[in-house]
């Protein structure tokens, strides 16, 4: 029987083995020590007691709760740049509302002071009783909650201590534990406010000393010696005068009257003495250094710069804010996300927005540089909108001074000889003869302010349809979706370069769109000749595009529509194939690519719809001048506020006839111009005054 129960124990103990290679707890012991956190009550109570620490924690609490805070798509390639923001998730909703009563940043803010006064932070959770889903996030205070050591496990579960004492086991689902590290207690955590205690008692007491040192009697106690034995009454009645004349601060420094022989006896021992002041600096100094707070923060501005002000708020958020983010942030993806499931942990996760300030100095240099290759590249000849894009510049509006006025009709000056342009339909190349001659001044009738009027109206339309198009894209987009989806499944990777999508409703928001611009370009001639003194009639524009005038615009349309399809469906499938990977989910690939494509820039779509626009806008001008009287006609490139060197050789020529002109700007900009469908040169007129109908 002896042996029987050497066996059972020899087997009990084995199964009592630990999980971790090093035992944290006796086998037949847990109530361990380790387990009670020591005077966590003290270090809270603490910060409503020295307004330093006060001013500390909640600089540090209000700095980390400020913080907003996304819902991430982690992405394969496991960089941060090509992770899906979620915006709709459950997780997400209880992160920015915790509970009933509180905000995230209630919340936060509340959870940061306990780790700063105690080096913990605890989240109790709710949920509801037929669901596994946390339900609502609340704190709780650290003096209450003891882990309860497990000789396997770690910890079995945890103990909440009521205001009644009364003891409430949660379960380890039930809490999420939030601490700094204890280097002596694996189970609890250690804030600066243990490693000070001592010091913060100083202050304290040396506040309550002076506060006594005023109520008393403004100085320092002494001794008052009686060479006899005084009866009780004779004490007592000794006692209240003394308290009567001299205790307060409106009875320091009075004469003191004392009878019976008694003599006063100085302790020897002033305020300055104590240097209470130096004593109160040095724990503030102490505090501070605790919690590696420069002194910035605190308000002590006295040998601050704007310089050392700047550093000491990066140093503040990289060393201090950072660091605590980074807690709750593995605290949120370890311990929150899996409540929703293993799927969910593994595909999201939480982060924060980075709270550093960028570095001015660093900022001022990379906006140097950005300015200066802007530049250089628009110098060049490139698009300026496309080159402020890329670098992540403004767009700024800028209007080119108006040339020098005209010579006073008084003395006349001799008119400088016009460059005539001779080009006709066929010959677009004999534009190079313009390099070669003189350029005359380009006529007062199309000053800056003209050219801006041409202008504006086409970039408004340009934004208008732009918005139209929209709804055509995420129709396209769903097109597109549902083929790629079809063939990542069926694995069909031919089938990716042969994607399609529908040009119907593009073309009749595109065609309505260039007769708009076509009818404004006619409107504008009309205007120009008017202030010449010239009446010209706007030449009729059937709206169904069927006459000869808007034949062409429906071309111009459809073939825009096709290519623009073309290019989103192109972009499409190479999108899809770059993500197909063996055994890759159609659905999955479908919505990265769609993500993909909202995200693209479409410089392809603006280039080509304002290019199509400006075609109207010109086929109108200048279908407008056929109606018109015979006039002189001058190039202007003046539309452009940046231009490329063959755009600035024709500005201000004068070209031969109707026919020159449509062969220069009969597709809409200047056919030689580097920046192609993005170029807004155009034609202008100046007729004799007095021209008839």
């Amino acid at each position: 029987m002896g042996r029987s129960f050497v066996h059972s124990l020899a087997t009990a103990t084995s199964t009592l083995r630990n999980k971790v290679p090093t035992p944290y707890v006796s086998g037949r012991n847990l109530a361990f020590p380790w387990t009670q956190l020591s005077g966590a009550e003290a270090q809270m109570r603490a910060m409503g007691s020295v307004g330093t620490l006060f001013s500390i924690v909640n600089r540090l609490s209000n700095a980390v709760a400020l913080v907003d805070w996304k819902l991430w798509r982690k992405a394969p390639s496991g960089l941060k740049e090509d992770r899906i923001e979620v915006t709709r998730h459950a997780a997400l909703d209880l992160w920015n509302k915790p509970n009933a009563f509180m905000t995230r940043q209630e919340l936060v803010e509340a959870m940061e002071q306990h780790i700063e006064l105690t080096g913990e932070g605890w989240l109790s959770i709710a949920r509801h009783g037929r669901s596994s889903l946390p339900l609502e996030l609340w704190p709780v205070r650290p003096d209450r909650m003891m882990p309860v050591p497990h000789p396997t496990d770690f910890i079995s579960k945890y103990e909440y201590t009521g205001p009644a004492g009364e003891k409430i086991p949660l379960e380890l689902n039930e809490v999420i534990f939030l601490r700094t590290p204890n280097p002596l207690d694996p189970y609890r955590g250690m804030g600066a406010v243990q490693s000070i205690l001592i010091d913060i008692d100083s202050t304290r007491a040396s506040a309550e000393w002076n506060q006594a040192f005023f109520r008393n009697s403004a100085e320092p106690g002494g001794i008052i010696s009686v060479d006899a034995t005084l009866q009780d009454h004779e004490f007592d009645e000794m006692q209240a005068r003394w308290h009567e004349q001299h205790q307060g601060v409106a009875n320091a420094g009075r004469v003191a009257i004392i009878e019976r022989g008694a003599t006063w006896v100085d302790r020897k021992y002033t305020q300055r003495d104590m240097q209470f002041v130096e004593l109160r600096q040095a724990s503030r100094d102490t505090i501070r250094e605790a919690f590696g707070v420069p002194a910035f923060v605190l308000g002590e501005v006295g040998d601050v710069n704007r310089a050392t002000a700047e550093a000491s708020k990066v140093l503040f958020a990289e060393l201090l804010t950072v660091p605590r983010l980074e807690r709750i942030k593995q605290a949120l993806n370890n311990d929150l996300l899996p409540m929703y499931g293993p799927d969910t942990a593994a595909a999201l996760e939480f982060d924060y927005e980075d709270p550093v300030p960028p570095d001015a100095a660093a900022r001022n240099a990379e906006l140097t540089a950005k300015a200066t290759a802007a530049k250089e590249l628009i110098g060049a000849g490139l698009d300026s909108r496309a080159v402020l894009e890329y670098l992540d510049l403004p767009v700024m509006a800028y209007t080119l001074p108006a040339r020098p006025p005209a010579p006073s009709p008084a003395t006349p000056a001799a008119p400088a000889p016009a460059a005539r342009l001779d080009i006709h339909h066929h010959a677009a190349p004999q534009a190079r003869a313009v390099a070669t001659r003189p350029r005359p001044a380009l006529p007062l009738v199309y000053a800056a302010d003209e050219a801006q009027k041409v202008r504006a109206p086409l970039d408004t339309a340009l934004d208008t349809l732009l918005e139209q198009w929209e709804p055509i894209a995420e129709a396209q987009y769903e097109q597109l979706a549902a083929q790629i989806q079809e063939a990542v499944d069926a694995g069909d990777t031919a089938a990716l370069a042969a994607l399609t999508v529908s040009t119907d409703d593009a073309a009749d928001v595109l065609r309505a769109a260039v007769a708009d611009m076509a009818e404004e370009g006619a409107r504008q001639v009309v205007e120009e000749a008017a202030a010449q003194g010239v009446k010209v009639r706007k030449p009729r524009l059937d709206r169904s595009l069927r006459n000869a005038f808007g034949s062409e615009l429906v071309g111009i349309a459809a073939a825009t529509a096709a290519l623009l399809a073309a290019d989103v469906a192109a972009s499409g499938g190479r999108e899809a194939l770059r993500l197909l990977v063996p055994g890759a989910d159609g659905e999955g690939v479908a919505g990265k690519v769609v993500t993909f494509l909202k995200g693209l820039k479409n410089w392809f779509r603006r280039d080509q719809l304002g290019g199509a626009l400006h075609r109207a806008q010109n086929a109108g001008r200048i279908a407008t001048l056929q109606a018109a009287p015979t006039a002189r006609y001058f190039a202007t490139e003046r539309n452009d506020a940046n231009r490329c060197p063959p755009c600035a050789e024709i500005d201000g020529t004068e070209l031969a006839d109707l026919a020159a002109v449509q062969a220069v700007y009969g597709t809409g900009g200047y056919l030689r111009c580097e920046g192609g469908v993005r170029c807004r040169g155009t034609v202008t007129a100046v007729w004799d005054q007095g021209g008839e109908d």
